[in-house]
C-alpha cells in the first residue's frame, strides 16, 4: 500500500488564473509523457484523482510539498512545472516573476530557482510571528535539504530533535525525515530552503516516457 501524506499547510499560488492554467497544461503534458492516468498519478503522489483533474484544468492551487510529490511522480521538477520553458534566453529571474505560495499558517514562500538547474530547488520564505510550515512535521521527496535563516529566530524540529536557529544559522537534513519549522521570535523571520535531489541515472531526455516494464501498475 502506498503511503498517503498529510499536507503541512494549505497553500495556493498567489498568481492569476493564466498561471494556474499554464501549470495545469504542463502537468498534463508531463503525465501523458510518463504514460500515467490521473488515478495512477494521484496514487503515487498521495492525493485524489479529482484533485489532479482540478489542478490540470487550472481550477485549484497547490502547496509546495504536494507539488513536489506530483512533480516527482511524473519525473520532472517543480521548476519544470512553474518556470519559463526557455530560461537560457532570460537568465535573470525578476522578483515579480517568481512563483509565490502563501498559507494560512503564516508562511509566504517563493521559488527562486528554475531550469536549466534540474536537481536543485531554492525557496525563500517569510514567516509571520508564530508562522510555521504547518501544525505537524511533514516529509517529502528523497533529497537533501539545507534550511538557512536570514532574519529572525526559527525553531526547527527534525524527527525527535529540535533546534533554535538565529540569523545566519543553518541545519541540514534529509527531506524524507519529518520536519517542521516555526517562527518563535517577536518579529517576522525569513529563511531559505536549498533542496538537492539525488541525481538519477543519466537520461538524455528526462521528459520522455520510461520503458513500459518500468511503469508501476
Amino acid at each position: 500500500m502506498r503511503q498517503v501524506f498529510s499536507e503541512p499547510m494549505t497553500a495556493v499560488p498567489n498568481t492569476d488564473s493564466a498561471v494556474r492554467t499554464t501549470l495545469g497544461i504542463r502537468l498534463r503534458d508531463a503525465r501523458e509523457r510518463a504514460r500515467l492516468s490521473t488515478r495512477e498519478l494521484a496514487a503515487r503522489a498521495g492525493v485524489s484523482a479529482g484533485f489532479i483533474s482540478q489542478l490540470e484544468n487550472g481550477k485549484c492551487g497547490v502547496s509546495v510539498s504536494v507539488l513536489k510529490r506530483i512533480a516527482a511522480a511524473v519525473g520532472v521538477s517543480v521548476a519544470d512545472l512553474l518556470s519559463d520553458e526557455a530560461p537560457v534566453a532570460r537568465p535573470v529571474l525578476r522578483a515579480h516573476e517568481r512563483p509565490v505560495f502563501s498559507s494560512d499558517g503564516g508562511l509566504r514562500k517563493l521559488l527562486l530557482s528554475r531550469p536549466p538547474i534540474r536537481q536543485l530547488e531554492v525557496y525563500e520564505g517569510t514567516f509571520e510571528v508564530g508562522g510555521s510550515t504547518g501544525p505537524e512535521p511533514y516529509a517529502h521527496d528523497d533529497a537533501q535539504e539545507l534550511f538557512y535563516v536570514l532574519t529572525g529566530h526559527m525553531e526547527i524540529t527534525i524527527a525527535s530533535e529540535t533546534h533554535v536557529l538565529g540569523p545566519r544559522d543553518s541545519v541540514e537534513y534529509l527531506s524524507s525525515v519529518p520536519h517542521r519549522a516555526v517562527n518563535i521570535g517577536a518579529t517576522p523571520a525569513q529563511a531559505i530552503w536549498i533542496t538537492s535531489h539525488f541525481t538519477p541515472p543519466i537520461d538524455v531526455n528526462p521528459l520522455a516516457a520510461p520503458p513500459a516494464q518500468q511503469i508501476e501498475e
